[in-house]
């Protein structure tokens, strides 16, 4: 075997190993750090629930998320948006800016801006506790 053939081979190793979302869409890890098993959901798409997401279950699995430059998302705790006109939609990058905890409200939903990296969900109150996604695309 020659070994220069094993070097593309090794550089397209690394390179699905760090994934990103594309323009309009969004990946999500089940580890914190965008770490762990890795799906990709190309927007727009709004999902019920997360059963069968890349053939596999993925409900209460996100720990952490990434979006792409032209999406935003919408991610619910209960399956098929339920309780979205209830309550305020959770601004998690609004709670960090005036040091507050998501905790204290009651929120069913959590959104997220384009180009958006969330590290760890739990520091959201949403760790593993995601069910529905609604993903659209914006200019």
């Amino acid at each position: 075997m020659n070994v220069s053939s094993l070097i593309p081979a090794a550089i397209l190793g690394i390179t699905t190993m760090t994934s990103y979302a594309s323009d309009c869409g969004l990946d999500v890890y089940d580890k914190p750090g965008f770490g762990g098993s890795h799906a990709r959901i190309e927007g727009p798409s709004d999902l019920t629930n997360l059963h069968q997401l890349n053939n596999e279950e993925w409900s209460n699995r996100i720990e952490s998320l990434s979006t792409g430059p032209k999406t935003r998302v919408v991610a619910f705790r209960q399956e098929n948006f339920k309780e979205s006109s209830q309550g305020l939609v959770n601004h998690g990058d609004a709670f960090k800016a005036w040091n507050e905890k998501p905790e204290s409200m009651s929120e069913q939903e959590i959104a997220f801006g384009p180009d958006h990296k969330e590290l760890h969900l739990g520091e959201l109150g949403f760790h593993r506790n995601i069910n529905s996604l609604s993903i659209k695309c914006v200019p």
